[in-house]
């Protein structure tokens, strides 16, 4: 009993994946999967690198992300970021990868 089944291919168009953005110094940006986690989800200007191969820039949080880190209980369990002290208004994170930026200027 030998039958044939007819069977359709449809063709799933693909989908590109996200290029990185070309992230510049000047910029305001949001960090995104970074680690340590607690620096998920913050914002800062995009310091200017004397480097012209730029792959990782220093960000300036701004003063709310700088409050938000000086509050967060899990800045104590790693040894990669300082909680800032308190006469500091905007912290300063050196090396940030650029494939853990986005463009937040939009950003309310």
């Amino acid at each position: 009993m030998s039958s044939t089944a007819n069977v359709t291919v449809e063709e799933i168009s693909l989908t590109p994946a996200p290029q990185r953005e070309d992230i510049q110094p000047g910029r305001r940006v949001r960090l995104v999967n970074i680690s340590p986690a607690s620096l998920n989800g913050l914002t800062g200007t995009t310091q200017v690198n004397a480097n012209g191969r730029v792959t990782r820039l220093d960000v300036l949080l701004d003063e709310s992300s700088t409050e938000f880190l000086r509050r967060d209980h899990r800045v104590g369990n790693t040894r990669k970021v300082k909680a800032p002290a308190a006469d500091v208004a905007r912290k300063l994170v050196p090396r940030v990868p650029n494939d853990c930026m986005f463009y937040a200027e939009s950003d309310s």
